[in-house]
């Protein structure tokens, strides 16, 4: 569901601004081992005449070099009392199954959305907000999932690695 001008998103609770995604820091040596790796992988994938393999090697490199081009975007995530409205969209309340919160400062600090069924996850940094505050303001309206405890797999890994 899309906000307009017709169809507020409700009383706000709280906000604060979010990044499209994660600007990871990166060194010269990074980006001369994802060169090796991804150069390593396409002589490979053409020696063994994994045409596919290879052209997949080459877009995800014309799109990682695109996207790190660019900054990321800001957006205003806003939890009010009809759902949560990231940008331009809401989510219901009704389509949120459950809410869990990481927060290991400096590294992680991410609040997780749960939407069920085939939907992901749906992450947001919590930057500067007082994750507290967040957690008491959610419980009125979903459920805390207290058994993620830990930052899931491919989050972690994204991380480390810096993409």
């Amino acid at each position: 569901m899309a906000l307009d001008s017709k169809q507020p998103y409700g009383q706000e609770l709280i906000s604060w601004e979010v990044a499209e995604y994660d600007l990871a820091p990166r060194g010269v040596a990074w980006y001369v081992f994802a060169g090796v790796a991804a150069l390593g992988l396409l002589i490979w994938a053409v020696s063994t005449r994994n045409f596919l393999f290879a052209f997949i090697i080459l877009i995800f490199a014309v799109i990682f070099a695109t996207h790190t081009t660019r900054p990321p975007q800001r957006y205003r995530f806003v939890i009010s009392d009809r759902g949560l409205a990231l940008g331009s969209r809401l989510h219901l309340w009704k389509d949120i199954q459950g809410f869990w919160i990481l927060y290991e400062p400096p590294e992680v600090k991410i609040l997780y959305l749960n939407f069920g069924g085939i939907r992901p996850r749906l992450p947001i940094p919590l930057e500067r907000t007082d994750p507290n505050q967040v957690r008491k303001i959610l419980r009125e309206f979903v459920p805390e999932d207290t058994s993620n405890l830990e930052e899931p797999m491919l989050d972690w890994l994204a991380r480390v690695l810096k993409i």
